[in-house]
């Protein structure tokens, strides 16, 4: 359940973003609909070359994270005098957990990072419709 409300409000943000990546430019000095396409698309261009590659969507998978809380649970084991097979199997689930917190931060700030870059993106935008005699964005 948890993992399908996090699927649809991923979705949500997904098409908020892209809604706020078209906004809404007016011609103010009576340009045709033709110009206005030529003047959006060099102004793309003009704030793709400002703000640069949209970042990658997203970052290698952590992995091992059991195996390393597995390690380190043996290891500690084994210095305090227990068994070390009851501290592997207790440092695997702690590994593990770590390891979902690492993933779940690398999404947010994967998905703070686009977020910033569509907001350039759009400011540009923006800025290069306004000079060519459009309001509105």
């Amino acid at each position: 359940m948890h993992r399908i409300t996090s699927m649809a409000v991923g979705a949500v943000a997904l098409s908020c973003g892209i809604a706020a990546a078209q906004p809404a430019f007016y011609p103010a000095r009576g340009q045709s609909p033709e110009r206005q396409n030529q003047d959006r698309a060099a102004c793309e261009s003009w704030a793709r070359q400002q703000v640069g590659p949209a970042p990658a969507a997203s970052s290698p998978a952590r992995a091992g994270g059991r195996v390393r809380g597995a390690a380190a649970g043996a290891t500690a084991a084994a210095i305090t005098g227990n068994d070390a097979g009851r501290g592997a199997a207790a440092g695997a689930v702690g590994g593990a957990a770590a390891q979902r917190g690492a993933r779940r931060q690398d999404r947010r700030h994967a998905a703070a990072t686009q977020q910033q870059h569509g907001a350039s993106f759009g400011r540009a935008v923006a800025a290069c419709m306004q000079g060519r005699g459009y309001t509105g964005g």
